[in-house]
C-alpha cells in the first residue's frame, strides 16, 4: 500500500490531536512561535473559571465599567465608562464575538488591575507546560510604542501545540462551563443592540463541534482553535474528542478550509477502538529468573487509528522506589506505527500490587527498575512527544 501526506495549504501552523490518548494526528510546523491574537483569550477564560472554582469571583458579579476598559480597537462590545454588566455577559461576548473591551474589564475585575491578571495568565502558562507562549495583555491586540525616537510593536506570543495543550486543559477541566460558553450560536445583547454570530466559522458546519476560539491580527494572519467530539458508536468504540488549531491563514475563508478539511479528513479515515481492557496482561518478565511479573494497565485504553493500523511494542521501565511508591507503574509500553512515531504511551503496573510484596521481591523489582537490564527494554524517565503526519491512500 502507498501513502501520500494530508496537506493543509491554508494554514501556516496547525495540529490536531484527540483528547483518549493525546495521540497526535496531524501537525504542521506546530512549535515555530507566532503572535496568537485573540487565541489568547482563552488564557483570560481560564484564569477566570479557576477563580470562579475558588470563590473569588461569581458570575452574578456586576462589573463597573471603567475608562481604561474601553476600547474600540477590532471587535468589542461597545462597553462606555460607567456601563454595569455582568461577568457572564463579558465572558459571552469575549467568547462568542471576540469583544476586546470585555477582555479588559473581565481581567481587571478578576485581576485587581491588568498587570497582576497578565502576570497570572504568564504563571499559569508556564504551569501547564505552554514553554513557547508569552502574555503582555488579556485580548491579544498589538501594543504599539516608541522609545528613542523609535516606533515598536508587540504581541502576545505562543505556538499551535501550546495553543493545543491550552485547549486541552480547558475541555479537561471546565468542559462543561466552556460548552456552555464556546457552543452558543450568537450572541445577542438588546441593550448594546448586538446581534452577531459565534465567529467560529466551525460550528455551522460540523454538528459534534461545541468550540473554541478565532484570532486575528495582521501578524498572526487568521487563527482558530476548534474542537469536536466522536461519539461512541458506528465504527468508534468510545467517546473521544479532536482538538485542533490552525495558525497564520490568509483569509477567514482559509481558516475555515483550514480546520473544516482537516477534521474531515482525520474523522472520514481515523476511528476510535479499544486497544486494551483494564489488568489485562500485557507483558510478562521473569526477573533474575525467580519472579515472574504480570505486567498491566489500571484503565482501559483507547485510541484513534486508522481502520488498517497495526503498532509496534517497546517496553520501557521506570525508575520508581519499589518500596514507598506501591501506586506508581514501573513500566511504559510505547505504542509505534509504522513510520517509527510512538503514537501513544500505557503507564503498566504489576497485576500483583506493590504493596502486597514481600521485601525480597520489592528488593528484585527495584534492582530491575534501576539497572534496566532485561533484554529488549530502556530507561527513560520522560515521555516523548513525537511529529505526526496524517497519511493519505493513493493508488
Amino acid at each position: 500500500m502507498a501513502y501520500t501526506r494530508f496537506s493543509d495549504r491554508n494554514s501556516r501552523h496547525a495540529i490536531v490531536v484527540d483528547t483518549k490518548s493525546d495521540r497526535i494526528v496531524y501537525e504542521k510546523d506546530s512549535l515555530t512561535p507566532t503572535a496568537m491574537a485573540s487565541l489568547s483569550k482563552m488564557m483570560t477564560l481560564l484564569i477566570t473559571f479557576d477563580d470562579l472554582k475558588a470563590r473569588k469571583v461569581s458570575m452574578h458579579d456586576q462589573v463597573k465599567i471603567l475608562a481604561s476598559d474601553v476600547n474600540r480597537d477590532g471587535t468589542n462590545m461597545k462597553l462606555n465608562e460607567g456601563d454595569i454588566v455582568g461577568l457572564d455577559v463579558l465572558l459571552d461576548s469575549m467568547m462568542i464575538i471576540s469583544a476586546n473591551d470585555s477582555a479588559l474589564a473581565i481581567a481587571r475585575h478578576v485581576g485587581g488591575d491588568y498587570k497582576t491578571f497578565v502576570k497570572r495568565m504568564n504563571d499559569k502558562a508556564s504551569e501547564i507546560g505552554m514553554t513557547k507562549t508569552v502574555f503582555y495583555n488579556p485580548n491579544g491586540l498589538p501594543i504599539y510604542g516608541e522609545k528613542d525616537g523609535k516606533k515598536f510593536t508587540y504581541e502576545n506570543t505562543t505556538c499551535a501545540r501550546d495553543v493545543v495543550i491550552l485547549s486541552k486543559f480547558l475541555y479537561d477541566n471546565y468542559e462543561k462551563e466552556l460548552t456552555n460558553i464556546t457552543s452558543k450560536k450568537r450572541f445577542v445583547n438588546t441593550k448594546k443592540q448586538i446581534d452577531e454570530e459565534n465567529t467560529n466559522p466551525i460550528l455551522p458546519l460540523v454538528k459534534e463541534s461545541d468550540g473554541l476560539k478565532t484570532g486575528f491580527t495582521d501578524k498572526a494572519g487568521y487563527c482558530l482553535a476548534y474542537s469536536s467530539r466522536t461519539n461512541r458508536g458506528g465504527e468508534n468504540d468510545v467517546d473521544n474528542r479532536l482538538i485542533g488549531v490552525s495558525m497564520g491563514a490568509s483569509s477567514k475563508e482559509a481558516r475555515r478550509d483550514s480546520a473544516y478539511n482537516t477534521l474531515d479528513f482525520i474523522t472520514q479515515k481515523y476511528k476510535t477502538k479499544n486497544l486494551y481492557k483494564k489488568g489485562e496482561v500485557l507483558a510478562s518478565k521473569n526477573i533474575n529468573g525467580m519472579i515472574k511479573t504480570d505486567l498491566c494497565p489500571d484503565e482501559n485504553i483507547s485510541i484513534i487509528k486508522r481502520q488498517d493500523e497495526k503498532f509496534k511494542q517497546r517496553l520501557v521501565y521506570k525508575r520508581v522506589n519499589i518500596l514507598k511508591d506501591y501506586d506508581k507503574p514501573i513500566a511504559q509500553m510505547q505504542l509505534i506505527d509504522a513510520w517509527g512515531n510512538i503514537a501513544t504511551s500505557v503507564d503498566l503496573y504489576p497485576k500483583s500490587a506493590l504493596k502486597d510484596a514481600n521485601f525480597i521481591e520489592r528488593a528484585y523489582y527495584s534492582g530491575l527498575a534501576l539497572l534496566g537490564d532485561i533484554i529488549g527494554s530502556t530507561k527513560s524517565d520522560k515521555p516523548t512527544y513525537p511529529v505526526f503526519t496524517i497519511m493519505n491512500e493513493s493508488n
